[in-house]
């Protein structure tokens, strides 16, 4: 091979790794290997105010439209969602987003999705597509698996962003991750009535919109990573990623252990998208102590099957009064999701107090790629 051909296979790995795992970008620069440089997650949650919209024309696919291009946004009141399918957030934001299509689409607004992938197998059109179709989302969503959108935007790291623009193009909201969205309702409102003051929503509040409020990081993680390349701590940051390998009971629950750290029991196999089970049974399973707040997780089925994953939370199955919506309950109570498609779970609703959460899956081959938390008062259903 030559060495021109050599680097350019080097350069196109290295690219298809880098769009999964930012620590790749920061490796690839460090290399001079001549990426763009990671998007900013430093800047503030107004940093696109008063610029123009950013362009969506390099997006790699559209699901419910056609392209969208700049001409066909403007005149009109534009909102842009950025949110991954397997973030608790994100799926409120988007939610909410859909009724806001529903509701003010006749008033001249538009709503458009911007679809990022977490995982590998999020990045595939046709995962976006079945997410789309179980949320019942109907406004168009772009399809951004190479983050290309999502560098135009300056996005930060986490999940969702809110983007609102005037009918000039012009951007008037930027929320981050956290954000108010009954703020963003209002400002949504504020726009309508500007081209039509005689506006009146049914039922909406004409409040004025306060001043836009910084949301400071959580003080608990809000989702802990089972992947090799972004374990934090714990025994997994040392396991060799690419083999099934035993990992003894080294957890004693809430006396040993650190919080928000997973502890894997068995044979499991670590790879960067996460740790997949080598084996079922009660015996093979990952504990996790946590600080109240809702719990999910992201879960991936074995290949061409489903498989069960049994829930204990302090060494009991899960009260009825805190089951999340994934969650069944078999005739022992003994409670449990089935995992028949790679996508974020709903484990446990919120509840006060210090947990210990156990993972069991029943067969080989179930992949535990993140567990995510929510606080309490922000895990709450919204209306």
């Amino acid at each position: 091979m030559s060495r021109r051909a050599l680097t350019i296979s080097v350069i196109a790995v290295v690219v298809v790794a880098a769009v999964l795992s930012p620590r790749l970008w920061r490796r690839a620069q460090d290399a001079g290997l001549g990426f763009p440089p990671e998007p900013s997650t430093a800047a503030t949650s107004e940093h696109l105010v008063g610029r123009p919209l950013p362009s969506l024309a390099d997006a790699e696919g559209w699901l419910n439209s056609g392209p969208l291009t700049a001409d066909s946004l403007r005149g009109r009141p534009v909102l842009i969602v950025l949110w991954r399918d397997t973030d608790p957030a994100s799926l409120r934001a988007v939610k909410r987003a859909q009724g806001w299509h529903e509701g003010y689409a006749r008033f001249g607004l538009r709503v458009v999705g911007v679809h990022l992938p977490e995982f590998a197998f999020a990045a595939d059109s046709s995962h976006a597509a079945a997410v789309v179709r179980r949320l019942n989302l109907s406004f168009p969503i772009a399809l951004d698996p190479a983050f290309r959108l999502w560098s135009r935007f300056g996005a930060h790291d986490r999940t969702p962003r809110v983007v609102l623009a005037d009918e000039t193009g012009r951007v008037r909201e930027d929320a981050a991750a956290g954000a108010d969205l009954d703020r963003i309702e209002r400002a949504v409102k504020v726009e309508l009535k500007r081209e039509n003051p005689k506006l009146a929503f049914p039922g909406g509040s004409q409040a004025p919109i306060p001043a836009a409020v910084s949301t400071p990081a959580p003080a608990t993680p809000a989702t802990v990573y089972l992947g090799s390349t972004r374990v934090a701590r714990g025994p997994l940051s040392q396991a060799a990623p690419g083999r099934a390998q035993l990992f003894t009971a080294q957890f004693r629950f809430q006396v040993e252990g650190e919080p928000y750290t997973p502890y894997p029991v068995g044979l499991w196999k670590p790879s960067s998208e996460g740790l997949t089970a080598g084996r079922g049974g009660a015996e093979n399973y990952v504990a996790l102590r946590y600080d109240g707040g809702a719990l999910g997780a992201v879960l991936s089925p074995p290949s061409n099957a489903s498989a069960r994953v049994w829930i204990l939370r302090d060494e009991r199955w899960l009260p009825s009064g805190t089951l999340g919506s994934d969650v069944r309950v078999d005739g022992r109570g003994a409670s449990y999701v089935v995992v028949d498609s790679p996508r974020f779970y709903e484990l446990c609703l919120a509840e006060a107090g210090e947990h210990v959460v156990k993972l069991s899956p029943e067969a080989p081959g179930v992949t535990v790629h993140a567990i995510t938390f929510q606080p309490v008062a922000d895990s709450r259903p919204r209306h």
